[in-house]
């Protein structure tokens, strides 16, 4: 029984503990402006929230605040205090950085209460990285119930200007390696749109503000990054496809030899085809690959079967260069049987015409 107690004991201890780390303040309205993008020094940043909130209230005014920071530069706040949808309260919030409400401002008890937070600032003029924008916390007893923060980038002319070099250098040498896999008979249609759309993008980024040059460089570097991975892919698909048609010529060889001139059990012709089917599996580990996306395996894989097919096609070729064409009635039978037919009926004639003259000079 009072093991039992005991379990119930702990078992509400934990629920206690479980509804203290809910949150303690809901967002219901949450405006930044500018709402996107990157920031640059001394742009003029505004914010606005509206929370719902609960707090405990005890004896003590001063042990449960709310604390909101930024790290703009000359911050200004405004903060109002509604109950049921209803201005009560204008705290002011004690110091200058950061502000904190404390309990006996902004707590009224179990009532619907919501705090309004209006904030503006600018960011500063070495400001670089990123740059906190607003920060809220709920603390009781110094201990962080909740919190909710907003960062975001700060770029400047010199920073922009440093990666709109960098990209548009990267643009260089994606053209030029696009070209020079065309002129290796690979299919580049899908790489050319993103191309033209990361081409577009530091075009418009050249003549942008930092902010929104940074916005097109993003978008230039994300097209630049798919169209390479597009031309990795179809470079692969374009040495698979070489193996896969070195493979069908050796394939007709070594059916020449087999069918045409009974040579299947000939050590040579067994060496090519073990060759033959060395290539085979390493174009079947190439596809594979191709399949999986790993594409630098896929050509790796690629290229060692065209090297084995090429080889064993070299042979094959030697081999029947040294063999000659030979006789073989498989592929030119009807050509035999008409020269076997001349050849009998020359024969025959032959000897009508002899027994025909024997008899004429027998009178």
């Amino acid at each position: 029984m009072k093991a039992n107690i005991s379990r119930w004991i702990i078992l509400l201890l934990a629920l206690v503990c479980a509804v203290q780390v809910v949150s303690a303040f809901e967002i219901k309205t949450q405006t930044i402006s500018p709402a996107s993008g990157a920031l640059e020094p001394d742009q003029r940043v505004t914010a606005r929230y509206v929370l719902s909130y609960d707090m405990i209230t005890t004896a003590d005014p001063s042990d449960e605040t709310f604390e909101i920071s930024t790290g703009l530069q000359n911050p200004s706040w405004d903060f109002t205090v509604y109950r049921d949808g209803v201005a009560i309260n204008n705290p002011k919030g004690m110091g200058t950085h950061p502000r904190v409400l404390t309990e006996y401002e902004i707590a009224y008890g179990d009532q619907d209460v919501e705090l309004d937070i209006q904030m503006s600032g600018t960011v500063p003029t070495s400001a670089s990285g990123k740059i906190l924008v607003i920060k809220i916390e709920h603390l009781r007893d110094k201990d962080v119930k909740d919190t909710h923060s907003v960062t975001r980038d700060v770029v400047s002319v010199t920073q922009i200007g440093s990666s709109l070099s960098l990209q548009q250098q990267n643009l260089k040498d994606l053209k030029a390696d696009m070209d020079e896999k065309a002129g290796q008979g690979v299919d580049i249609s899908a790489v050319q749109p993103k191309y033209d759309a990361a081409n577009q993008a530091l075009t418009s980024a050249a003549s942008a503000s930092p902010s929104q040059a940074a916005g097109y460089i993003s978008t230039a570097t994300k097209n630049i990054d798919e169209a390479k991975s597009l031309l990795d892919k179809a470079w692969a698909e374009k040495e698979v496809s070489n193996a896969a048609a070195t493979i069908e010529s050796l394939d007709g060889r070594i059916n020449y030899f087999v069918e045409n001139r009974s040579m299947g059990g000939d050590p040579r012709v067994v060496s090519i085809v073990t060759k033959r089917e060395s290539a085979v599996q390493f174009y079947s580990q190439a596809k594979d690959n191709l399949n999986a996306n790993n594409y630098p395996l896929a050509r790796s894989k690629a290229t060692e079967g065209l090297k084995k097919a090429n080889e064993a096609l070299g042979d094959a070729d030697a081999l029947r260069e040294k063999i000659g064409e030979g006789f073989s009635l498989g592929g030119n039978l009807l050509l035999y049987v008409g020269i076997g037919v001349i050849v009998v009926l020359a024969i025959v004639g032959a000897v009508i015409y002899r027994k025909k003259t024997r008899w004429d000079e027998l009178g």
